[in-house]
């Protein structure tokens, strides 16, 4: 097992890195299933009490690494540059403490912890954690794979659009060119689906931050998954008012297809 520095920076190993974020998304999978208490924190729509209790955790974890992080529930800790060109030796770790808190709030099993380490040269390893039973883990590192549960991902072939099966979040499109969608409720979980094979593509219908996404993102380019923001937008920002349109599929003719779909429908 890989010990961890008292500091995380670019030259740190990757090993590193990976314990870093199992370590929080351990933490959070700790306080995550002691909350009893999913009301509303009534400082920003839409944040439940259980997302600042699990986001102080990680960030509590994450204090002592002397990188910066990224939040949704608490923004920018740290040196967080514009963009990830201008890290230089840093690292930052983007964080979505309870990624599906409204499915988590209602007893709906499909809500985890997403965390991306980042570097200059973009996201660099990934852990996504199911936050409930039975705990799936993905995890990804640039250029080495990815993984579920310890078993790799590797790419599966592409079906054709009539067959296949989106995940979809929003309401989606009055045309609907695919044989069935899904609606789940947590785009970071949504997303490893696609990189796992059991969904076919992925479809925003809405928005999000870079924290719903860019871990699963790394994680479904190392599985052979091409995604892409569906407006043409660079995916890996830290922009905390920024929004993205995350798409993804099996083959570069679905993932253009949907991402036609999207556009037409905005």
């Amino acid at each position: 097992m890989a010990e961890l520095t008292s500091v995380l920076k670019s030259s740190s190993s990757d090993e590193e890195i990976l314990f870093a974020l199992r370590q929080g998304a351990g933490i959070a999978q700790a306080v995550a299933s002691t909350i009893t208490d999913w009301s509303f924190s009534g400082a920003v729509s839409g944040q439940y009490r259980a997302d600042l209790s699990v986001n102080d955790a990680v960030l509590g974890a994450f204090s002592g690494f002397g990188c910066g992080v990224l939040s949704e529930e608490s923004g920018a800790t740290g040196v967080v540059p514009t963009s990830p060109s201008e890290l230089g030796e840093g690292l930052v770790i983007v964080v979505d403490p309870i990624d599906g808190s409204t499915n988590a709030s209602r007893g709906i099993p499909w809500y985890a912890t997403a965390l991306c380490a980042v570097d200059q040269h973009g996201p660099r390893v990934a852990v996504v954690a199911q936050l409930c039973a039975p705990h799936v883990e993905y995890v990804a590192i640039r250029g080495k794979g990815a993984w579920r549960n310890g078993l790799a991902l590797t790419a599966h072939s592409e079906r054709p659009m009539a067959e296949s099966v989106i995940g979809v979040s929003g309401p989606p499109p009055a045309l609907r060119p695919w044989w069935q969608f899904r609606a789940l409720g947590s785009a970071a979980l949504d997303l490893c689906l696609v990189a796992e094979g059991a969904l076919d593509g992925y479809l925003d219908c809405d928005t999000h931050g870079v924290w719903d996404y860019l871990a699963s993102l790394l994680i479904c380019q190392e599985a052979g998954v091409h995604i892409a923001d569906a407006f043409g937008r660079d995916l890996c920002h830290f922009g905390h008012s920024e929004r993205r349109t995350p798409v993804a599929a099996r083959g570069k003719e679905n993932l253009q297809a949907l991402c036609d779909l999207r556009t037409a429908s905005s």
